[in-house]
């Protein structure tokens, strides 16, 4: 079954046709796909990132057509998805972390203990992956890029539209950060610790006064603060990103990755 044939039945595929051998074999072929890096759960198209719906479709399939079972990885776990089988291309210190199947490491991606990529996340070349980080699923996270002790990226497959949360390359992430809801952090931006994005989160820019939503721009350095909003009670202050600067330098020194790790 090629590609195109595979794509093909997923997208026709209901719960009722998930009982028929052809329709299971183009779910599985599509997580082991996924699994080998042959397949992302969304990529970037003429500089726009898009979600690959289908791809998301089948994943959700693979929920339903594996029941919770028993597996043994030193205890007892109870789960449909087992654990990706990692080979020594990839760095991923005991004891505590989970890669699950269907996700991707490129070479030389550093995973610190105890942390968790989940299905359908892709992690690039020569990423950190600091202690107690969540990789959620779908997420996809460029090469070089830095994420501290504490960051949760969230994750997400409904709806299968919904385009995940996106990490461009060389961006480095504060510690006990979070990004949600399908933020696009784009390449080599800096989110300082203590910082939470989602898409109603204002991102105001200070150097020249705008306000984004749903995207951080290139080389950004973000801090968390706040925004006045005035309401027939008074003025109270919102939650708000800002962008202080944009890379330099400085920026630089500060947030290199230190190759002695790898």
């Amino acid at each position: 079954m090629n590609l195109k044939d595979i794509k093909e039945m997923v997208e026709q595929c209901t719960t009722s046709l998930l009982k028929k051998k052809d329709f299971i074999s183009a779910v599985e072929a599509t997580i082991k796909l996924l699994d080998n890096g042959e397949l992302r759960t969304a990529e970037k198209i003429n500089n726009k990132w898009h979600a690959n719906i289908w791809v998301k479709k089948a994943i959700l399939l693979y929920f339903k057509l594996h029941s919770i079972k028993r597996m043994r990885y030193g205890y007892d776990y109870y789960d449909k998805i087992p654990l990706k089988k990692l080979d020594g291309s990839v760095r991923v210190v005991p004891i505590g972390s989970t890669v699950r199947y269907g996700s991707f490491l490129e070479p030389r991606v550093v995973v610190m203990a105890p942390s968790y990529i989940n299905i359908g996340a892709y992690v690039g070349a020569d990423t950190m992956i600091d202690s107690h980080v969540l990789i959620g699923s779908c997420a996809q996270i460029g090469k070089s890029v830095h994420i501290s002790a504490g960051v949760i990226i969230g994750g997400v497959l409904e709806p299968p539209q919904a385009t995940p949360v996106i990490i461009e390359d060389g961006c480095f992430i504060g510690g006990q950060s979070g990004i949600y809801e399908g933020v696009i952090v784009k390449r080599r931006a800096v989110i300082s610790s203590g910082v939470i994005i989602n898409q109603s989160t204002p991102i105001f820019d200070s150097t020249n006064g705008k306000i984004y939503y749903g995207v951080v721009p290139e080389n950004a350095v973000v801090i968390s603060g706040s925004l006045p909003k005035k309401t027939a009670f008074g003025e109270v202050q919102l939650a708000a990103a800002i962008i202080i600067k944009y890379r330099d330098e400085k920026t630089d020194s500060r947030t290199a990755l230190e190759q002695a790790l790898r």
